[in-house]
């Protein structure tokens, strides 16, 4: 949980403490790519925590109140392939030192996820349940308008929050909320209580220390944001390759067992669709059905995550087939290379609606044989 990534630092007894330098920011960033961390959004976790699906190391970084500072964060993160959730009150968009509509739009496009964070920055356990709906539906129903993506994630402002204020946010429509206490993202946790989900705030000087405590010794060696993108790159095929590529590093850096082969990108005017061919031979470890589908799940979410224009993520898993050494595999008498084994299509509003990964992907197509003995492929 961040608020200031920024070297000026504003009057006032907290200002110093929630201001983070943006040399210590990089440096932070920097430290959890090496460490093999996966960042994204709050959305995101919560759907990994609840599938049970968490692999290694994987970590929503968060910004409160909207700040203008944020732009700058916001490169920080890109240098290094990263993502994160920013909680904005609508209230004080456009005015001094805090983003403005068209920056929050900027910002939702960039891959960032927008929450909510009311309208003007109030403790919602002192106001009457009409005017606090005010503020939470308000808030969220402009920052849908300004962003052009789903709003549904809150973050409950200075963290006052009580059982009555939860009930509140989840009639409202979100799918969860945050608090401001510490404390790490279970899948029982998850599953109980999504509107009550912990952050740890990283405050200026000790921020790195304390990412250092939370992720815990070093587990395995991270590859630079440079060369995962180099290897999304190279797999990117259609007309948008910065979303392709940003979408391939998120789901290499995920480290999934399935092979990613492609990332297809289909932009249309304000719809975007996407494909994601995978290897359905040589998987990195044991997978059977249940697994396999849960991990296209993870997939089919960090694509979503990527832009809201992201209207269809389809995915398939191919395997090689035998060609004769004079067969022609290119052009109109091309003979097939390969077979589809796996099959499936999401829309962004089948997944919105979805209670978990298997609903989401609906009907699915098998090949008769394939993972259906669970053995490892």
């Amino acid at each position: 949980m961040y608020h200031h990534v920024s070297d000026y630092v504003a009057s006032g007894p907290y200002a110093r403490a929630l201001t983070v330098q943006p040399s210590e920011f990089a440096r932070q960033l920097a430290w959890l790519r090496t460490n093999g961390c996966d960042t994204v959004t709050v959305n995101t976790i919560v759907a990994d925590a609840r599938a049970n699906a968490i692999r290694g190391c994987e970590i929503a970084i968060t910004f409160d109140d909207g700040y203008d500072d944020a732009l700058a964060a916001a490169g920080a993160l890109e240098s290094e392939a990263d993502t994160a959730t920013l909680y904005v009150s609508s209230g004080l968009v456009g005015t001094p030192g805090h983003l403005t509509r068209a920056q929050v739009r900027t910002l939702s496009f960039g891959g960032l996820q927008i929450g909510a964070h009311t309208i003007n920055h109030v403790d919602l356990t002192t106001l009457t349940s009409p005017v606090s709906l005010h503020e939470i539906e308000g808030s969220r129903a402009a920052l849908q308008s300004w962003s052009s993506s789903a709003v549904d994630t809150f973050a409950y402002p200075a963290g006052k929050y009580d059982t009555h204020t939860e009930a509140l946010v989840s009639g409202a429509g979100f799918r969860n909320a945050v608090t401001t206490q510490p404390g790490d993202l279970t899948p029982a946790l998850a599953a109980a209580d999504a509107f009550a989900l912990p952050r740890y705030r990283v405050e200026r000087d000790t921020g790195s220390a304390l990412i250092k405590r939370i992720v815990g010794a070093q587990s395995r060696r991270g590859i630079s944001a440079s060369e995962l993108r180099s290897i999304a790159r190279q797999r990117v095929e259609g007309n948008d390759a910065a979303l392709g590529e940003r979408i391939g590093a998120a789901v290499l850096n995920a480290s999934y067992p399935e092979p990613l082969l492609k990332v297809r990108v289909l932009r249309s005017a304000d719809t975007t669709f996407v494909g994601l061919m995978l290897s359905g031979v040589k998987l990195h470890e044991h997978v059977d059905r249940a697994t396999f589908a849960n991990d296209v799940g993870g997939m089919i979410v960090r694509a979503f995550d990527a832009r809201p224009d992201v209207a269809e993520v389809d995915v398939w898993a191919v395997r090689p087939l035998a060609v004769q050494p004079a067969a022609t595999v290119s052009g109109d008498y091309a003979v097939p290379t390969s077979r589809t084994v796996f099959s499936a299509a999401v829309t962004r509003a089948q997944a919105q609606a979805a209670a978990s990964r298997t609903q989401m992907l609906g009907k699915m197509y098998w090949e008769q044989d394939f993972l259906k003995d669970d053995s490892p492929r």
